[in-house]
């Protein structure tokens, strides 16, 4: 996830660009005016990436593009403008734009780019202690169960196969998959994540293969899909059990022929890619069930890597707790502390949501204190003393999650580590009252 500030000084075209990268995982902020983008970049110091306007009030993107780098902030710059020309575009590369996009904005383009960016923050990063402890990233353990984990990534990394990473949500799937591209010779090239369970089986087909000019009602021009974007790289398909029966066989040809044909295509095109997949579910009930095809499931589990749940990786919960307390401490500029018997508390309980949940509990603890951790352990281990399901753990989280952000879908799924369709879906599913969550008058 990236921190991004748009800067537009048309509300319509900057509440269409906010939404869609949301879509995309990133967190924004907004700025209709160059000096308004000045100040936003004096007060937040770890914003990733800048998306302005050429054309603004008082400052244009040009001078705004000029302040972020003698000021040395680490920001990347894409300059978006309706008047561009190739002088232009090679001036503000020159400048130090790491792109140059021409409106009507391509959000095709503008993921791709940011995909660019990403990985290349991502490749800056070092892994430290590689062997009894390392970071990658948020990748922290220390425990022999996680470090066999790690051993088997690198051998994914160094040989060009399909990869299964199968676990628990929140062990860290996504984490892996990106470690294994980073160390991958596919490092430079783009890492594709597609969320299978976030897009509607409607638009399934269209978003993974793409679409030609004249296939169907509204496709008004050539579209890749995601797959044909990841060719050279990596494509990570995260929650691979949620793809329809219907398009399981064309994944299968990806995989099989190495070649895609994009929806009202003629012919295939030819593809170089590495694919890995992720599941939080047993896909071998699920092929016996008949809901995943057994032919694709072997193409998937090439080189399978099971990560285990944070309950049974020993030494680790003190490492993370304390890797996250810093990293939250220094976000949010506290001070929180943890005693001895605080981190007591937090290796006696079960950690059912696993990693994620322990980054969860330790946000919320910085932001609003150590008796909001005790608070939380103690009523999720009465329900485990009582029997209680991971359902029912994991419906308390995501009410608790509601009841401290009013509501805020958007903001819960970011704090949750999920995509927002996925939360909305599984709001829907539990049949929880959001408005009651929204109501500002209501109890905490």
């Amino acid at each position: 996830m990236m921190k991004i500030l748009i800067v537009e000084d048309d509300p319509a075209q900057a509440k269409y660009i906010c939404r869609f990268i949301k879509s995309l995982g990133h967190e924004t902020l907004n700025a209709d005016d160059g000096k308004t983008a000045v100040r936003t970049l004096q007060r937040v110091r770890d914003i990733d990436v800048v998306i302005t306007d050429y054309r603004l009030k008082e400052m244009n993107g040009m001078l705004l593009l000029n302040h972020i780098r003698k000021e040395g902030l680490p920001a990347e710059t894409i300059m978006v403008t309706a008047y561009g020309n190739t002088e232009d575009a090679v001036m503000a590369v020159k400048m130090g734009a790491y792109d140059y996009l021409n409106k009507p904005l391509n959000l095709d383009e503008l993921e791709l780019t940011l995909n660019r960016i990403e990985t290349s923050k991502e490749l800056k990063e070092t892994v430290e202690g590689f062997g009894n402890a390392a970071k990658a990233s948020r990748l922290v353990y220390a425990s022999p169960e996680f470090t066999s984990v790690m051993d088997r990534a690198v051998n994914a990394a160094s040989a060009d196969v399909t990869v299964l990473l199968t676990g628990e949500s929140g062990t860290g799937k996504e984490l892996v998959a990106e470690f294994i591209h980073r160390q991958s010779a596919r490092a430079s090239h783009p890492l594709v994540k597609v969320f299978c369970a976030a897009i509607p089986e409607g638009l399934m087909e269209s978003e993974l293969f793409g679409y030609i000019k004249g296939s169907f009602t509204g496709a008004d021009k050539d579209r890749k899909g995601k797959i044909e974007y990841a060719n050279r790289g990596t494509l990570f398909l995260d929650e691979i059990s949620e793809i329809p029966m219907s398009i399981q066989s064309k994944l299968l040809r990806v995989i099989q022929e190495k070649e895609i044909q994009r929806v009202g295509e003629a012919m295939p095109r030819s593809l170089d890619l590495k694919i890995i997949a992720a599941t939080n579910k047993d896909i071998k009930k699920a092929v016996e069930r008949g809901e995943f095809r057994e032919d694709l499931f072997y193409r998937l589990n090439v080189f399978p890597v099971n990560l285990p749940p944070l309950r049974e990786r020993t030494g680790d919960v003190t490492m993370l707790a304390q890797y996250f307390l810093e990293t939250y401490n220094r976000k949010y500029d506290k001070s929180v502390a943890l005693s001895d018997e605080d981190m007591k508390i937090i290796n006696g309980y079960s950690w059912p949501g696993n990693v994620r949940e322990l980054e969860n509990l330790i946000i919320n603890t910085v932001i609003s204190g150590r008796a909001y951790m005790l608070k939380n352990i103690r009523d999720n281990t009465i329900i485990e003393d009582n029997g209680g399901s991971l359902y029912q753990v994991e419906r308390r989280h995501i009410e608790s999650t509601l009841r401290y952000n009013d509501g805020n879908v958007q903001k819960c799924a970011k704090i949750l580590g999920i995509h927002r369709n996925t939360l909305i879906k599984k709001i829907k599913e539990m049949d929880i009252d959001l408005d009651f969550y929204r109501h500002k008058d209501r109890i905490k």
